[in-house]
């Protein structure tokens, strides 16, 4: 399956697949390219959102799950792609995103190409510290490891990493 791009609000489009809800029994396999832009990430979120309202996981998780793919994306836009002290270049182009989901789990993969960074490196944050000091920002690798059941991440020679966010289906 070649992959798609995420059009403008109002025309987004899924595939024929997303003609009505999607039962339990069938598992979907959905692949897209997002160019980066943090302008594109209000399409990502509902994109996510959509595919996650098959009647798998409630709109509550749906929407959990989709704030830990758009925190995910944003930090690679925002500091995986950058490059030099000025951010007025980029590098790596667009982010692919492969959604597949099974009666039993979901896992969602993101690759790019950009600088590496492990988010399993990062250390514990101490919540409370962290709003006494009044940090606004730095939370996102703690929501993605709060919300998802299994953060993946591997590194290749040619500068493409790979993330896999992984969430159990309720029995």
């Amino acid at each position: 399956m070649q992959a798609q791009q995420l059009l403008p609000p109002k025309q987004c489009i899924l595939p024929p697949l997303w003609g009505g809800v999607v039962s339990m029994e069938h598992n979907i396999h959905y692949e897209f390219a997002i160019p980066s832009d943090t302008s594109r990430l209000a399409n990502l979120r509902r994109e996510i959102t959509e595919v996650l309202g098959s009647g798998h996981f409630g709109p509550v998780k749906a929407n959990l799950i989709a704030l830990v793919v758009d925190e995910a994306v944003a930090n690679i836009m925002e500091h995986g792609q950058a490059c030099g002290t000025d951010f007025s270049e980029t590098r790596g182009g667009d982010i692919l995103i492969q959604v597949d989901l099974t009666a039993e789990r979901l896992a969602i993969t993101i690759r790019d190409k950009s600088a590496s960074f492990d988010p399993r490196s990062v250390p514990e944050v101490d919540l409370a510290e962290h709003i006494r000091a009044g940090r606004r920002r730095g939370l996102g690798v703690f929501l993605i490891r709060r919300i998802m059941d299994e953060v993946n991440y591997t590194s290749k020679e040619n500068s493409e990493n790979e993330l896999q966010l992984v969430k159990y289906v309720d029995a």
